[in-house]
């Protein structure tokens, strides 16, 4: 039963790159010539062909064989069309990171029905395709891959993930069983927590009496958990380890960070450029704009003179100090007063989605109240399915948590939301606020 890891996929295509290279000066290249996106969707779908079970070698180790097996052998001998895709995904990569995107450009390449499940950071989005017209789809691979997150109280490893959306994905009604699921899950958050006793039979026990029970009682207490910890770890068969961030990923995200650092240098420079070519009047509506730029460029430059030493929501508050120096700057060339209303906002889970948002209520998973917020399109759609945002994830605490996790006191970008929950971003970094570079 083939599984394709595609081991050592590397040197082959080292060679393979050199000879076309070689070849592309022979020949001329054609004006319809693949894209990079459709030549990986390309090698994607070749091996999804072989196997419904694609796995890139980034997660060879996160993914182990036996469990890749089992998956493939559930979907063989249900005989659906499920794809599960397993393939680093960043912003800025082929797919700008959307795992939507993907499955549509795999699709379009295999044709007929397909239900894809494709990791999407720590969990798998679920695409159906192609779209049902008679009003009436067969979204088995979206309700697996909400089910799965539920199943797992979005805190398993990705091979258990992986091996929930695949039975979630196979079973006669994957709806219900995201109903179950998700219902268990939110009726376990707002449950009221157990009276720690009777309080009847504590009104007649003796405070000596009470003392003399807690040492035993907590002695059984410990000899249990003992006992039955030691049953779980003889009797439980091995699965993925669960680790807070696996080397791939640290490799994939320290990739992402240095692009952006990056970025961020070559926009503080252009930035820096197009501001001072600009002089307008003194005391002019554009003069005003004018300064509000150049304290939003001076507070990317303070943020950028310690990236090293910061994290990668650093890196991209410079990104939105730098769109903020540019809301400034378009105001100033029109003869405007630059005001918050002017600004563009972005993305309040992660401000690498853009600047194309839309006020949503939200409430995070497991809290009681809900905040409004500006969110882009997937994020959106996240918040009407009762999903996790894809937010940008930070270190806290030696452990990986959405930015706004952070105590406000411990963090700028939170505390203000990227800019997107007030207006004084600047102001607060000027003051010399940015604290806490987790």
């Amino acid at each position: 039963m083939p599984v394709d890891t595609r081991p050592g996929i590397r040197r082959p295509l080292g060679l393979l790159t050199s000879l076309l290279i070689v070849l592309s000066g022979l020949a001329p290249v054609p004006a319809h010539a693949e894209s990079t996106a459709e030549s990986s969707a390309e090698i994607i779908a070749n091996a999804l062909r072989e196997s419904p079970v694609y796995v890139d070698p980034v997660y060879s180790t996160v993914v182990p064989e036996e469990m890749r097996a089992e998956a493939v052998a559930t979907i063989e001998e249900s005989g659906l069309p499920v794809r599960v895709v397993l393939t680093p995904l960043l912003a800025g990569d082929d797919w700008d990171g959307d795992a939507s995107a993907l499955a549509a450009a795999v699709h379009d390449r295999m044709g007929g029905v397909g239900h894809y499940l494709v990791l999407e950071g720590d969990s798998f989005r679920g695409q159906d395709l192609p779209p049902s017209a008679d009003g009436s789809p067969d979204l088995r691979a979206h309700y697996a891959a909400l089910a799965s997150s539920y199943a797992t109280e979005f805190d398993g490893s990705v091979g258990e993930r992986m091996e929930r959306a695949v039975e979630f994905a196979v079973s006669d009604d994957p709806e219900a069983v995201y109903e179950e699921y998700m219902s268990a899950y939110e009726d376990s958050r707002e449950a009221a927590p157990e009276p720690a006793g009777n309080a009847e039979a504590s009104d007649t026990e003796s405070p000596e009496g009470a003392a003399a029970m807690w040492p035993w009682a907590l002695g059984t207490v410990a000899f249990l958990a003992l006992l039955g910890g030691g049953y779980l770890l003889w009797t439980r068969r091995p699965t993925a380890p669960s680790m807070p961030q696996h080397a791939a990923f640290a490799n994939a995200s320290q990739a992402r960070r240095e692009g952006l650092e990056r970025q961020a240098e070559r926009e503080l420079i252009e930035v820096g450029e197009r501001l001072g070519a600009m002089e307008p009047a003194t005391g002019t509506d554009a003069s005003l704009s004018l300064g509000r730029a150049l304290d939003a460029h001076d507070a990317a430059r303070r943020v950028a003179e310690h990236l090293e030493e910061g994290s990668l929501a650093d890196v991209v508050g410079v990104l939105v100090l730098l769109d903020l120096a540019e809301d400034g700057l378009a105001a100033a060339g029109k003869g405007r007063r630059w005001s918050g209303a002017d600004r563009r906002r972005h993305c309040y889970a992660n401000p690498l989605h853009g600047t194309g948002t839309t006020d949503t209520d939200w409430r995070q998973l497991g809290a009681t109240r809900s905040v409004r917020v500006p969110l882009c399109g997937g994020c959106v759609k996240a918040v009407r399915g009762r999903t996790r945002l894809a937010a940008l994830q930070v270190e806290h605490e030696g452990r990986s948590v959405p930015y706004y996790e952070v105590p406000a006191e411990e963090s700028v970008w939170a505390a203000t939301g990227f800019g997107s929950l007030s207006d004084d971003l600047v102001e607060r970094i000027l003051r010399g606020e940015r604290s806490g570079r987790r």
